[in-house]
């Protein structure tokens, strides 16, 4: 059969597609590039907030359209949508053939398989140890995602996490070894991006203790050129991994921490632990150990009863935290969620305005932050992104300090001599485009 992977979300369910695509794959599938050239299209969802669902089932329903032309297409939704709506999704869009949740997705050779229309029970949670083979579907020329665990042990009071992915379930260390060898021998990633839920409290389950710095310590074994952690929670560890990145140049001087807020009444509600001036210090650690470290946190603005002085700690915090990127979301009422039933809701409205307010302070704060590496040479990696422009080609490089997809560039006109295959540029920093990218000039590497 020729399959179409049309995969939505976030990093970890970017990888979960991937493994579903190998699967696919070795069962002597053909995956194909387009949905006009396919038999069966899968589509692999984000259930997690509002915005993310409705692209989700909007997506769904483009291929519901096409299969109203191709009456032979078989739709098959995956992810974590199917998971928190399934009898929904069955009852409301009777064109998808097969849907399968994020519990086992090995299913996905019965959903191709069955002939009639199946929604197929999730049943328990099933972990799948590397089994040596995976497709690089999504992953970027230089690096990969590497999800070091699955499930969530906090009980954020606003997160369907849990409810949809389960409880904290680590993987090994020698698994998580297995399949990085196998990145880094096979596809020769350069960048490894460790992800989960929540990468602070990796390997509690499994080995009693938050075990991150002994896997980090085991990965440096093996060459890659960079390691970059995202989704910290605000834990000590994090401390600990600044001191381990000030000895490891290989280790991203990055970090991922979502806060979410910074008025300690918020967070008590949100059952977060932590206050402003608890965040300050920590960030001010942070930095003491790694002074070039570029931070990256997410914020929820219109949390049930938050009042214009929360939103006031949260404006005075962004200003003293100085934090180098932010996402800025505005709350989403999840049922199944404690927040949902949390009464004292703040208007679409009020948000709005709030996310606004706290983006046009956030930006002239990062702008700020990316000024500062003006003159400095920077080791920028190639995601083999360029545009061509009248004969000029510019490539869009990046640097340590951001991650992909979701933060800047280094944006860089060729010079004669360069060529674009190449992992790594040394980039003299030259100017700032804002309100995210730098812009500068190849030098010769040492």
């Amino acid at each position: 059969m020729k399959v179409f992977f049309d995969a939505l979300g976030c990093p970890k369910a970017l990888v979960d597609a991937e493994k579903i695509a190998s699967i696919v794959q070795g069962a002597e599938h053909e995956i194909v590039l387009s949905p006009d050239d396919a038999q069966v299209v899968i589509v692999n969802t984000c259930g997690f907030i509002e915005q993310a669902k409705q692209e989700s089932i909007d997506t769904i329903l483009s291929y519901a359209e096409l299969k109203k032309q191709r009456p032979d297409l078989k739709l098959i939704v995956s992810g974590c949508l199917t998971e928190r709506y399934r009898n929904d999704l069955a009852e409301s869009i009777p064109e998808i053939d097969s849907m399968i949740g994020v519990r086992d997705i090995s299913k996905i050779l019965k959903a191709i398989a069955e002939q009639s229309r199946d929604i197929l029970d999730s049943g328990e949670y099933r972990e799948h140890d590397f089994d040596g083979s995976r497709t690089g579907l999504f992953s970027g020329m230089n690096y990969a995602y590497l999800k070091i665990s699955e499930g969530c042990a906090r009980q954020c009071s606003f997160c369907a996490i849990p409810a949809i992915r389960g409880k904290l379930r680590s993987r090994t260390i020698e698994d998580i070894l297995n399949e990085a060898r196998f990145l880094r021998e096979n596809w020769g990633t350069e960048e490894l991006i460790l992800i989960s839920e929540d990468t602070s409290f990796y390997g509690i389950d499994l080995y009693g203790e938050k075990s991150i710095i002994k896997l980090l310590e085991k990965l440096l074994e093996i060459d890659f050129h960079w390691i970059r952690l995202m989704y910290l929670f605000p834990d000590p560890v994090v401390e600990e991994i600044a001191v381990l990145m000030k000895r490891e140049p290989r280790i991203c001087r990055y970090i991922d921490i979502p806060l979410q807020h910074a008025s300690a009444k918020i967070l008590a509600s949100m059952n977060r632990p932590g206050n402003a001036e608890e965040y300050l210090e920590m960030i001010g650690r942070v930095r003491d150990t790694v002074p070039e470290i570029s931070i990256r946190s997410a914020f929820i603005t219109g949390y049930p009863g938050e009042t214009e002085e929360d939103h006031d700690i949260l404006k005075k915090f962004l200003s003293g935290a100085a934090l180098d990127r932010v996402g800025f979301f505005e709350y989403s009422d999840e049922e199944g969620t404690p927040a949902f039933d949390i009464g004292n809701k703040v208007p679409k409205r009020t948000a709005a305005k709030r996310t606004a307010e706290l983006m046009g302070l956030q930006e002239k704060i990062s702008i700020a932050r990316l000024e500062r590496r003006i003159g400095r040479v920077l080791e920028c990696v190639n995601d083999g992104s360029s545009v061509e422009e009248t004969g000029d080609t510019t490539l869009i490089l990046r640097s340590e300090y951001d991650a992909p997809e979701i933060d800047g560039s280094v944006i860089v006109k060729t010079q004669s001599g360069i060529t674009q295959e190449e992992s790594f540029f040394n980039v003299r920093i030259t100017g700032v485009i804002a309100p995210h990218d730098l812009q500068g000039e190849i030098v010769e590497r040492e």
